[in-house]
């Protein structure tokens, strides 16, 4: 006898939370894979690959708090590494002055 039915007996209730799920995961990978390029990254020496992906992450998630709501992130990204003066606050984690 199949386990599923026994644990999950619900089956629509919880192919839904597996969607949910997957629908988070599959968002926030396709974030990194086509603004910082993850899956083309082929680093593997001792933990490069996951300090890489860390470094990634954490640089997502405060370019995603900070300017405008309907900025890019590609546009963000382009703001950082074309001005010091926002790729400092960023990284001190200061508001922007138009939020401030």
């Amino acid at each position: 006898m199949p386990l599923f039915p026994v644990l999950f007996p619900d089956r629509d209730r919880f192919v839904a939370i597996v969607r949910g799920h997957w629908s988070i995961e599959n968002q926030q990978h396709w974030v990194l894979e086509v603004q910082f390029g993850e899956d083309a990254c082929r680093t593997s020496k001792d933990h490069s690959a996951e300090n890489l992906a860390l470094i990634r992450r954490s640089t997502l998630n405060v370019s995603r708090h900070d300017g405008p709501p309907r900025d890019s992130i590609r546009r963000r990204k382009l703001r950082a590494a074309l001005g010091d003066d926002y790729r400092l606050r960023l990284l001190l984690g200061q508001p922007s002055p138009a939020t401030s």
